[in-house]
């Protein structure tokens, strides 16, 4: 069965991320530990640990993916948020360990203003003293593959292999994002662009480093370098590239995770239509 969830609250209280997946019926759940556009770290209680530890044993939904707070940017050339960058990364993974979360995905960050070598260096600095700081048993960290808006680290394969190729002995890996993928130019679409795109991944950063797949359709055209998330087989991505993620023999043993706009039951809608491709073999209509 190929694995489909999507992103959920963590409001309240951290646990009820179980009772939310359940809710809608996923098999995996992605959530923020902290506010996504706060720096104010929140402290769990020992309760919410406790009940957290109970439904994730008694729940049939794994695995658990944490995303980073959206505020961090590893790359900054501003060494004070580079820094408060770095500490809320690590405040957050190690309540990830403790949490024995799987897996922690994070936007390693934006240039802004700076050339991307001196960007991708700052990056690597960054995770240096993350490393140095804890070390992860439980939880891989996972860099995203990103659109490439505004200066983003992460939108060619080659810029991802530059940002764990050092840190191999570390647990790391990569979470694919279609949306990303296709907006930085990957033409994930198509069946040529679409094995295209798996050989090059495979040949430079290798298949088995990923580990996570954000499933996303995109708002805006092929190549626009625009991180805009549309409902499943509602974007210029259509229902092909769904297609031929679900049914590939590597790919398809992997989380797909929504991170799809949270309207009304579109959660719901979105998991029904990719389960709708699971073993469908001819291409199916582009819907844009």
């Amino acid at each position: 069965m190929v694995n489909i969830g999507t992103h959920v609250s963590s409001s309240k209280s951290i646990d009820l991320v179980f009772d939310r997946g359940l809710e809608v019926g996923a098999n995996s759940i992605q959530f923020f530990v902290s506010s996504p556009r706060s720096w104010k770290w929140k402290e769990r209680t020992d309760k919410e640990k406790e009940q957290f530890f109970i439904k994730k044993e008694k729940y049939s939904i794994f695995p658990t993916v944490v995303h980073a707070s959206y505020l961090f940017n590893l790359a900054s050339a501003d060494e004070d948020l580079r820094k408060k960058s770095i500490n809320g990364v690590i405040n957050e993974l190690k309540l990830c360990e403790e949490l024995k979360i799987e897996y922690y995905v994070i936007h390693a960050g934006k240039a802004k203003g700076q050339n991307e070598e001196k960007a991708i260096e700052n990056v690597l600095r960054s995770m240096e003293e993350i490393f140095s700081k804890i070390h992860l048993r439980n939880t891989v960290f996972l860099v995203e593959t990103l659109a490439g808006q505004k200066g983003e680290i992460g939108k060619t394969t080659e810029e991802i292999y530059k940002l764990i190729k050092a840190f191999e002995t570390e647990n790391i890996g990569v979470c694919l994002d279609t949306c990303h993928l296709y907006s930085a130019g990957y033409k994930i679409n198509t069946e040529k662009g679409f094995y295209n795109y798996k050989k090059e991944l495979s040949d430079i950063i290798g298949l088995d480093k990923v580990k996570v797949i954000h499933c996303n359709d995109s708002k805006t055209p092929f190549n626009s370098h625009k991180d805009r998330h549309e409902h499943i087989g509602k974007g210029s991505i259509g229902l092909e590239g769904f297609r031929l993620f679900l049914n590939d023999e590597d790919f398809s043993k992997l989380p797909f995770i929504l991170e799809t706009p949270k309207e009304k039951n579109w959660d719901e809608v979105n998991m029904k239509t990719l389960r709708s491709l699971i073993g469908v073999n001819v291409p199916v209509a582009q819907s844009g």
